[in-house]
């Protein structure tokens, strides 16, 4: 068992460490009788005496409910470990960006597991956003849910009774063992570059995650209504290490990384990866109450077939459920509530519903398969494959018989799975296309110049920390082809076109690269030549950050989700073959 005590003065160093292959067993000891796991009542009041109690945390799940009995079985393993003193949590994105069985019925599934789970607790992640505010309003965050919805950093009058997210809230208490647990909430405040320009106006984000928890923190402490806090952010683990001594423990995520580190006020930051694959549990244990309590910080080893990970507090339950070490466990009772076998039937049903998601819709040539990433370097195969699917989605449905160039596009974030064809049997599914692009965009279009164009493919390149050119590539059409010189030697930058954020094109912004001898169907492209783009409205918005496709004109979109176009590219061409051309070599 690993604890942390509250320090009276200095400003601790952070400490992120991202979970590689090292096993730390022997570095969290298990929890047992004795330790601090559940101190039994001898008499002293609850309030004033030493009570333990305990959370459980996830992150990241994203509709995989092929693990929830996983997760279903951690979280009652946390509960027998302190019987009735254990809250489940999440920390945000528990539904959106989901594998098919639960996307094609709007994550109910998930949502109905999550109540199996009695999970009450979460932060809002950005794609709990994915449908739009308002359907995370009237449809996640309905009551019937059961689940607080936690975000302290969206404006006060967007939680009204008449505001747009009129069911989240700041925080919220749950009084457990006899002790006040404040659970506070906020999202990133990244949301522009993750979210499209409307889902980011309607949540009206009006203020810094990290100040808001430490302002309803503070309020808590100081009122005396709470003795203790728990943070839930939807962040990097790094974008925790603000909260200040109101806070005792910190859970994060987003990154889908497993980590941890330490607050300026001192309390343990943990991360727990994604997909109900971790978990991190840890003791909270309080002695006294209100702003006079103490708190301790204790990581808990569940035992039982989880596994270490390279991150104390953080534990591996993937196959938590068939762990033929579960045996002794299941056959002794543990499992009283039924949430792992409710659980395991949810899963079941969900798949005999989506039974449809079988159908074949394209086949691939013998050997093929399309990868996220062929090689170091190099846009993925899927990638590419999308945004050809894209390209010829945009000249039959829109542009039929245009004159001018198409370009389609793809981005990394918006394909879900590693491979199209998850199974390798040579035959594309509707469930595996729907897997593979599981967000609620829409195909969309709009027109660049040429000097715009090379904007894009100059934002696909930085430079990091030690000055070494980096590369995020998008997926690229294959009738592309461009070369990129290397800007900054001696001091020099190269200038492009660019967006003002305002949709008007300018030049003069700052590049990594120059973009030459770009060629569209091997045809070269001057900068003040028209170029029609095809792509996702996330992307073309300027979503992940790709800030120069805002600089286009006439953009519009589709009355079909972004996944169609690739529905009917695998439809019209069958055996496909994933050859995949270098689109942008070094000059």
């Amino acid at each position: 068992m690993k604890k942390r005590r509250r320090r009276a003065g200095g400003r601790p160093g952070v400490a992120i460490g991202t979970a590689l292959c090292v096993v730390l067993t022997a570095l969290v000891a298990p929890n047992i009788a004795g330790a601090a796991g559940a101190v039994p009542f001898s008499g002293e009041d609850p309030a004033t005496g030493t009570r333990t109690v305990t959370i459980a945390d996830i992150t990241d799940f994203h509709g995989h409910i092929e693990h929830g009995a996983d997760v279903a079985a951690a979280f009652t393993l946390a509960d027998s470990h302190n019987p009735d003193n254990m809250v489940p949590v999440s920390t945000g994105d528990l539904v959106g960006g989901s594998p098919y069985e639960s996307a094609v019925r709007q994550d109910k599934p998930t949502l109905d597991m999550a109540k199996v789970w009695g999970l009450t607790v979460s932060a809002v992640g950005n794609h709990e956003f994915d449908r739009s505010v308002a359907d995370f309003n009237n449809r996640v965050a309905a009551p019937a849910n059961g689940i607080d919805w936690l975000c302290a950093n969206v404006s006060s009058a967007n939680k009204s009774a008449t505001g747009k997210l009129s069911h989240v809230k700041d925080y919220t208490i749950r009084t457990v063992n006899g002790k006040r647990i404040g659970f506070v909430g906020a999202l990133t405040d990244a949301l522009g570059s993750v979210a499209t320009p409307q889902i980011t106006e309607d949540a009206d984000l009006s203020e810094r995650a990290v100040d808001a928890l430490n302002r309803v923190a503070g309020e808590l402490k100081r009122s005396g209504k709470v003795d203790a806090v728990v943070a839930l952010l939807h962040a990097d683990a790094s974008a925790a290490t603000g909260l200040g001594r109101d806070v005792d423990l910190a859970y994060t995520g987003h990154t889908h990384a497993v980590k941890q580190g330490v607050t300026d006020g001192g309390a343990p930051i943990y991360e727990a990866g994604s997909f109900g694959q971790n978990m991190a549990v840890q003791d909270l244990i309080i002695t006294g109450h209100g702003r006079h309590a103490k708190v301790q910080v204790a990581d808990v080893n569940l035992g039982n077939g989880t596994e270490a990970t390279a991150v104390p507090g953080v534990l591996n339950v993937e196959g938590l459920d068939a762990h033929p070490r579960q045996a002794a466990w299941m056959s002794a009772g543990v499992v009283s509530n039924g949430s792992v076998a409710r659980s395991r039937q949810l899963d079941t049903k969900a798949n005999y519903a989506a039974r449809a998601g079988n159908a074949v819709i394209g086949t691939l040539a013998p050997g093929t398969n399309f990868d996220k990433r062929t090689s170091v370097g190099h846009e993925g195969s899927v990638g590419m494959l999308v945004a050809d699917a894209n390209r010829e989605s945009i000249m039959r449905n829109v542009y039929a018989g245009t004159r001018l160039p198409v370009v389609g596009f793809s981005n990394d974030g918006s394909l879900r799975t590693k491979q199209l064809d998850m199974d390798e049997d040579g035959k594309v599914t509707i469930r595996e296309v729907d897997s593979l692009m599981a967000l609620q965009f829409h195909a969309a279009h709009e027109t660049l110049t040429g000097l715009g164009l090379k904007a894009v493919l100059a934002q696909q390149f930085h430079r990091n920390d030690d000055g070494e050119l980096e590369h995020r590539w998008l997926g690229i059409s294959s009738n592309v082809r461009y070369r990129y010189v290397q800007c900054g030697d001696g001091g020099a930058t190269c200038t492009l076109g660019d967006s003002d954020g305002n949709g008007n094109q300018h030049t003069g912004v700052k590049a990594t690269v120059g973009i030459v001898d770009l060629t569209i169907d091997g045809r070269p492209i001057a900068d003040d030549d028209l170029v029609i783009i095809a792509s996702n409205s996330y992307l073309l918005q300027g979503g992940d950050n790709y800030s120069a496709f805002r600089a286009g004109s006439n953009y519009g979109e589709l009355e079909m989700s972004y996944n169609q176009p690739l529905h009917e590219y695998l439809a019209a061409h069958p055996k496909l073959s994933a050859a995949v051309p270098e689109t942008g070599t070094r000059a």
